[in-house]
C-alpha cells in the first residue's frame, strides 16, 4: 500500500506516455486513509411524548388462598328478644305437712225432747218423806234457730248459708262496733275479718291495711293468695277469701282511706269492684270513682298506669304488661295489681321518704310515702 502511494505521487514528474497511464490509474483508484480520532459526544435529545396506553391484558389466574384473618371484635349486645309462650303445667307437688290441729268446735244445739213416756198407775199415797237437797238445774228446752244465731252474731260469729259479710252484722245489730268477727259460710267455712262499723255509714269488711309496718308484704304467690297478718293491725284477708266474699255479697262498693305522714288524709271510693277468681289470676275491676284521693286505679291518661282490668303478680308469679317483673324490681317485693308498673302501689316499702317501691297514691301525693292505708268493701244497698 505504501509503495502504491509513493509511485502516484511521483507520476506528477514524469512525462512518457506510460506515466500518462499510470497517472490514470491513480486517479480512479483510492486509498483508504488511516481511521480518524472520534469525535464530541453530542447533547442528549428531548424526552420523547408518552405513548398511548395499551389494552388491558388477559386476566391472570386466582392466586392461593390467603391465611384466616384473626378473629373480629365481639360485636353489641342484641335487643331483648320476645317473651317466650308458657311453658307446660308442672306436675302437681307433693302433699305438704299436717297442719296444726284447729280449735274446739262450738257446742251443738241440744237435741228436742224425746216422746213422753205411757202413764203409770195411781200408786198408793207413801208416808211424807223429809225435805230434800235442791236439784241440779234441768237442760234447756229446745232453742229456735233465729235465737242460736242471733247469740252467735253477739258472739261475733255469722253463721249464713247465703251470701252475707259485715254489711249484714251491721244491719242486724247496729250497736256493734268495729272489730274482728269470724263468718262462717256454707262451704267454704270460718273466714275471719275486721269489720269497720264507723266510716261513711259502717258495714265494711276490710281486706288490706297498712299501719305501722310491723308485717312484711315482700312475700311470695301463696301468702297473697291465701292471706297473712294482724286483723287489728297490718293485715292482707287473701286473694281466694276475697274473691269468695265478694261472689256471695254480689254487687259491691270499694272504699280506700289513706293518710300521711303529716296526718293528712283522703279517700277514693268506686261505685262497682269486683275481684276474679284464681283461674283469672284474680282480676281487678272497678269502675265509677268519687272521693278527694284522685283515681289513681283507673290512671286515666296513663295507659301503664292504669291497672284496673289487671291481673295480680307477685315476685314469684310474673302476671304484668312490663319487660321485667314489677313486684321483684319495682315493688320491693310485694304484690299488686300491676300494669307496666303502677300509679298507686299499697302493698309496698313501709318507709318514709318517696320512692316508686313505697306506699303510695300518685294522684294525692305523687310518689311519697303513706302512714296508713286501708282497702274495704261493702254490699251495695
Amino acid at each position: 500500500m505504501i509503495t502504491l502511494l509513493l509511485f502516484c505521487l511521483l507520476g506528477y514528474v514524469v512525462t512518457n506516455a506510460s506515466s500518462q497511464t499510470l497517472s490514470t490509474a491513480c486517479d480512479h483508484k483510492h486509498i483508504a486513509g488511516p481511521q480518524g480520532l472520534p469525535g464530541p459526544v453530542g447533547p442528549q435529545g428531548l424526552p420523547g411524548t408518552i405513548g398511548s396506553r395499551g389494552p388491558p391484558g388477559p386476566v391472570g389466574r386466582a392466586g392461593p388462598i390467603g391465611e384466616r384473618g384473626l378473629l373480629g371484635p365481639r360485636g353489641l349486645k342484641g335487643d331483648k328478644g320476645d317473651r317466650g309462650n308458657t311453658g307446660a303445667q308442672g306436675k302437681i307437688g307433693k302433699a305438704g305437712s299436717k297442719g296444726d290441729k284447729g280449735n274446739r268446735g262450738f257446742s251443738g244445739v241440744t237435741g228436742p225432747a224425746g216422746p213422753q213416756g205411757v202413764k203409770g198407775a195411781i200408786g198408793q199415797q207413801g208416808n211424807k218423806g223429809q225435805k230434800g237437797e235442791q236439784g241440779i238445774q234441768g237442760l234447756p228446752g229446745v232453742m229456735p234457730i233465729e235465737l242460736l244465731q242471733k247469740q252467735l252474731e253477739d258472739l261475733g260469729i255469722i253463721v249464713r248459708s247465703q251470701g252475707c259479710d259485715c254489711s249484714c252484722l251491721h244491719k242486724r245489730s247496729p250497736h256493734l262496733s268495729s272489730g274482728s268477727f269470724t263468718i262462717a259460710f256454707a262451704g267454704i267455712g270460718f273466714v275471719p275479718v275486721y269489720c269497720d262499723m264507723e266510716t261513711d255509714g259502717g258495714g265494711w269488711t276490710v281486706f288490706q291495711r297498712r299501719k305501722d309496718g310491723s308485717v312484711d308484704f315482700n312475700r311470695e304467690w301463696i301468702d297473697y293468695e291465701r292471706g297473712f297478718g294482724n286483723l287489728s293491725g297490718d293485715y292482707w284477708l287473701g286473694l281466694a277469701p276475697l274473691h269468695h266474699l265478694l261472689q256471695l255479697s254480689g254487687a259491691n262498693d270499694l272504699r280506700i282511706d289513706l293518710k300521711d305522714y303529716s296526718g293528712n288524709s283522703a279517700y277514693a271510693k268506686y261505685s262497682s269492684f269486683n275481684v276474679g277468681d284464681s283461674n283469672s289470676k284474680y282480676t281487678l275491676s272497678v269502675g265509677g270513682y268519687s272521693g278527694t284521693a284522685g283515681d289513681a286505679i283507673v290512671a286515666s291518661g296513663n295507659s301503664d298506669g292504669n291497672v284496673n282490668g289487671m291481673k295480680f303478680s307477685t315476685k314469684d308469679q310474673d302476671n304484668d304488661k312490663n319487660g321485667r317483673n314489677c313486684a321483684a324490681n319495682y315493688g320491693g317485693g310485694g304484690g299488686w295489681w300491676f300494669n307496666s308498673c303502677h300509679r298507686t302501689f299499697l302493698n309496698g316499702l313501709y318507709l318514709s321518704g318517696s320512692g316508686s317501691s313505697h306506699i303510695h297514691w300518685y294522684t294525692w301525693k305523687g310518689r311519697s310515702s303513706l302512714a296508713f292505708s286501708e282497702m274495704k268493701f261493702r254490699k251495695k244497698e
